[in-house]
């Protein structure tokens, strides 16, 4: 005989069951955390170039981790594009960041990257994609992001926004780095809400190589500080307890080529038969008026030491910058070493670092990358080139989510993984393990339900007339009414009922 305390017991087994078979099925595990950190206008040539001496914590992430030959990064080689470009793996014909500075002619309105406002209004960035910190959000537990300063970095993108310092790219340049490190350690280890991916970004040397040119003493000044906040992050996280537990990333946006001479296209066009939003770069967006875009297009293919491009054209098809609405009719490039002005550009130009150039064909825009963690070799070095759209599926990857779709590969990438992606069990594979493992626990839960439910049923049946017949016989042993006939039928039962009747 069961009883309804046996029965119980068995429910009690069954909930342990239940808990046991969810936990193998769907394992509770640590969320993996990540930092990237972006070294604006750190070309790849910069680890020779500057010294040792002046990069000794730099050259600790290296020699204890890995690295690349260069990064192929995207055209223009200039900060907004690279950046996007980094944090959604897509070329910016995809992503639609396509300069530093670039018409949008469905909002009416021009993007400059100095623009407080602009760069946290969404409509800028937010074009369909996804970046790294809604895909991260998207990952099993407890998933944030803080964004130290990150070009493009700081807005609502598909409905998730990163904790920021409050301010926009533009806004904040002054703020030490150490104080950038202090915000990105404190969402860390946030007790409530910590982040688990960080992006931190420093805006040197590129300020310097602008102004004094890439092999001045000024930028290996500006190295040098840099390094120092390499250092200070790595005592911060030291003292965390974090040091060992989070990958980092170290990757930059473009390199810096000297400069040192101008072409004023305003000699081959007549200024009045276009327009363009920057009077002085690289790389220029021209807007010819429609009755003399021909005009435009032979005088600028007339002009010496550029590249003049329509948007129609092979080359810029082959540098995947066409597609995107925000690409100008007329793409205006400098050849390596020179810097494109017009007649509205200042009289004294003291430019003396440049980039944005193709960097297929100036290696000097190609940025250097390392990374260093639980995730990756030690003291390894590839001998291939990654591409920068390569990032973010890597970034996936060490995350444990399922990239959005992207222009990059795992091909190069997965080098520098201890355990290479092939090694691993792939998302596609994971989700067919999770739906094959989740289905075998719901069939067992099923036929225990089942089984636990019959049991409790009948042991409650059994349960209820025992009660009841004991009820009975304590009523025919204590009544004193127990001899009146009348009594005595009602303290009957039904068995008792019919063997009189016989």
């Amino acid at each position: 005989m069961i009883s309804f305390a046996h029965s119980r017991s068995v429910l009690l087994i069954f909930v342990l069951v239940f808990i046991c078979s969810v936990s193998d099925a769907r394992p509770i595990k640590e969320v993996p955390k990540l930092i990237l950190i972006s070294i604006d206008g750190f070309g790849f040539d910069y680890i020779n170039r500057i010294g040792n001496e002046n990069i000794p914590n730099l050259l600790y992430f290296i020699e204890h981790g890995s690295s690349v030959k260069y990064v192929k990064n995207v055209f223009p080689s200039v900060t907004y594009p690279n950046h996007m470009s980094i944090i959604s793996g897509l070329y910016p014909e995809s992503h639609g960041v396509v300069h530093n500075v670039f018409r949008d002619d469905y909002l009416n309105d021009t993007f400059h990257l100095d623009a407080f406002f602009q760069n946290v209004d969404s409509r800028w960035f937010d074009n369909g994609q996804e970046v790294i910190y809604s895909s991260n959000r998207r990952g099993n537990g407890l998933r944030e992001t803080g964004s130290v300063l990150w070009p493009g970095g700081l807005t609502t993108i598909k409905g998730v926004q990163p904790r920021t310092i409050g301010r926009a790219f533009s806004g904040n340049l002054s703020l030490p780095y150490n104080t950038r490190i202090d915000y990105l350690i404190n969402w860390l280890t946030d007790k409530y809400r910590p982040a688990n991916l960080g992006l931190l970004y420093f805006d040197e040397p590129d300020e310097s190589g602008h102004k004094f040119g890439p092999n001045s003493p000024e930028v290996t000044k500006a190295v040098r500080r840099v390094d120092n906040a390499l250092g200070y992050l790595k005592q911060k996280l030291n003292e965390s307890g974090l040091l060992g537990s989070v990958d980092i990333i170290l990757t930059s946006d473009h390199g810096m080529l000297s400069v040192d001479k101008f072409v004023n296209i305003d000699k081959c066009v007549d200024s009045q038969w276009y327009s363009t939003d920057e009077s002085l770069g690289t790389v220029l967006f021209i807007y010819p008026k429609k009755e003399f875009r021909e005009k435009v297009l032979d005088g600028l293919h007339s002009c010496s030491n550029i590249y003049s491009y329509s948007k129609e054209s092979e080359q810029l098809k082959h540098m995947h910058f066409q597609k995107s609405s925000r690409i100008a009719p007329i793409v205006v490039e400098a050849k390596a070493g020179y810097v494109i002005t017009t007649n509205r550009a200042p009289k004294d130009l003291t430019t003396k670092g440049a980039h944005g150039y193709d960097p297929e064909n100036v290696q000097e825009m190609r940025p250097f990358f390392a990374a260093y963690g639980p995730s990756f070799k030690s003291n390894f070095t590839h001998t291939q080139p990654i591409n920068i759209v390569d990032i973010y599926p890597l970034m996936c990857e060490i995350l444990g989510v399922e990239p959005a779709p992207n222009n990059g590969t795992l091909t190069e990438v997965k080098e520098l993984l201890i355990s290479p992606p092939s090694e691993k069990l792939s998302l596609s594979n994971l989700k067919e393990k999770i739906f094959e493992t989740t289905g075998i626990t719901f069939f067992v839960v099923l036929v225990l339900s089942a089984l636990v439910g019959g049991i409790y049923c009948i042991g409650a049946v059994r349960q209820s007339r025992i009660t009841a017949r004991n009820r009975r016989m304590f009523r025919r042993v204590t009544s004193p009414l127990r001899t009146l006939p009348a009594a005595r039928a009602l303290l009957q039962s039904d068995e008792e009922d019919g063997s009189d009747d016989l």
